[in-house]
C-alpha cells in the first residue's frame, strides 16, 4: 500500500526543488537578457562640466558607442533644464540640430561600433550663471535601460576672458581700483560703458564724450566686477576689474 504521507511529503520536495530550479534558471536568462541588452557604453563620461565666457558659444557633447552587433535606434528625452535668463541653448544630435532644447527625438540607426552623440550648444548672454541640462537616452529594443546625461556650463566674472588685453581698443586702469577707475579708448567720439557686479546686476550705465573717461567708484563694495564697452550698440568688449578700497 502506499503511504499517502511519505508521498506527500516527497512531492512537496520535489516541487520546492523544481520551484526553485525554475526561478534560477529564470534568473539566469534575465542577467542575460540585461546584459545583451546594454548595447551603448557613454563616452567620455556621462555628464560634462566646463566654464565659458559671455558671448561665446559653447559645445558640450557626449557620444554613445555601439557595442552589440547590431543596428540599434536611440530615443532621447529631457528630464531637467535650469538656463539663466537671455542665454541661447539647443541640442543636436546624430539627425537633427534643434533650434531649442526640444523635449525629445530619435536619432539616426547606429551601425555596430560606430557612434551617436547628443550635444548641447550654450552661448551665455547678458548676465552671468550656470546652466544645468540633463536628457536621458536609451536602446528602442531596450527602453528600461537608460543613460541620464547631465550638461553643466558655468560662466562667471572671474574666469571671463579680459578682451582688452588684446585688442588694443581701450586700456582701463587701475586694477586692482580703489576709487577711481580709467578708460583710455581708440574711440574719439565717445563710448558707453556698462559695470556690473559678479551677479549681473548693473551697477552703473553711461556715456562718454570723449576717448577718456574717469569712472568714481563711489558706493561700489569690494569684489569683483566687470566692465563692457559698447561702440553704440555693439559690444567691443570687456574686462575684469578688482574694486579693494
Amino acid at each position: 500500500m502506499i503511504n499517502f504521507e511519505k508521498y506527500i511529503s516527497s512531492l512537496s520536495v520535489n516541487i520546492i526543488i523544481g520551484v526553485r530550479l525554475v526561478l534560477s534558471v529564470a534568473a539566469v536568462f534575465a542577467v542575460t537578457d540585461i546584459s545583451k541588452a546594454q548595447s551603448i557604453s557613454v563616452m567620455p563620461n556621462d555628464s560634462i562640466t566646463i566654464s565659458g565666457n559671455l558671448e561665446d558659444l559653447e559645445t558640450l557633447s557626449i557620444q554613445q558607442y555601439n557595442t552589440s552587433n547590431d543596428t540599434i535606434c536611440l530615443k532621447w528625452r529631457k528630464v531637467f533644464e535650469s538656463v539663466p535668463a537671455f542665454w541661447d541653448a539647443s541640442i543636436c544630435d546624430n539627425s537633427n540640430c534643434y533650434t531649442s532644447l526640444v523635449d525629445s527625438g530619435i536619432m539616426n540607426p547606429v551601425n555596430p561600433n560606430d557612434y551617436g552623440f547628443l550635444l548641447i550648444h550654450i552661448t551665455p548672454h547678458v548676465n552671468y550663471g550656470t546652466a544645468v541640462i540633463s536628457y536621458v537616452i536609451w536602446d528602442n529594443s531596450s527602453p528600461n535601460l537608460i543613460d541620464t546625461l547631465t550638461y553643466i556650463l558655468t560662466a562667471n566674472i572671474v574666469t571671463a576672458n579680459n578682451f582688452f588685453e588684446t585688442s588694443g581698443f581701450v586700456n582701463v586702469y587701475p586694477n586692482p581700483a580703489q576709487d577711481v577707475i580709467n578708460v583710455n579708448s581708440s574711440l574719439q567720439s565717445g563710448f558707453k560703458y556698462l559695470i556690473i557686479d559678479s551677479a549681473g546686476k548693473e551697477m552703473k550705465y553711461k556715456k562718454s564724450i570723449a576717448n577718456i573717461q574717469s569712472i568714481n567708484l563711489n558706493g561700489f563694495q569690494n569684489g569683483w566686477y566687470q566692465i563692457r564697452i559698447f561702440d553704440g550698440f555693439k559690444t567691443i568688449g570687456s574686462k575684469n576689474i578688482l574694486i579693494q578700497k
